[in-house]
């Protein structure tokens, strides 16, 4: 008799549970390149690469990964966005100049916009 209750119960417990990590992941996705712009970087695309990605369940990322030659160094940006039909990758394109505006995560820079320039180095 107790297990005709308590096993519906811990059922719908763990139906509930599931549910709200399903929520909140899905808000996370959605909020992907949502965050404070804090930082600028600007430079010629010397590299360019995107790729989907897995990100909880039937969710997927678009990242697009470009790496920028500053005027001193090196620098890897990863402009993150949801997947979805419609999505499409940045259009830049190799030797471009591009200020990019995001923030710092240990040694890539995340990007929340991208800005490209013309030839005379005014942004577009």
């Amino acid at each position: 008799m107790v297990t005709a209750v308590v096993i519906p119960i811990l059922i719908i417990y763990f139906y509930w549970i599931t549910r709200k990590e399903a929520g909140k992941q899905k808000e996370r996705w959605e909020n992907l390149c949502k965050f404070p712009l804090e930082s600028r970087v600007e430079g010629k695309v010397i590299q360019l690469y995107t790729e989907r990605k897995h990100f909880y369940h039937q969710l997927y990322t678009l990242d697009t990964t470009i790496r920028i030659q500053g005027s001193d160094k090196t620098i890897t940006v990863v402009h993150k966005q949801p997947f979805m039909s419609s999505t499409q990758s940045p259009s830049i394109s190799l030797g471009e100049h591009i200020i990019v505006n995001g923030r710092w995560e240990n040694d890539l820079f995340l990007v929340g916009e991208i800005i490209t320039k013309n030839k005379e180095g005014q942004p577009k």
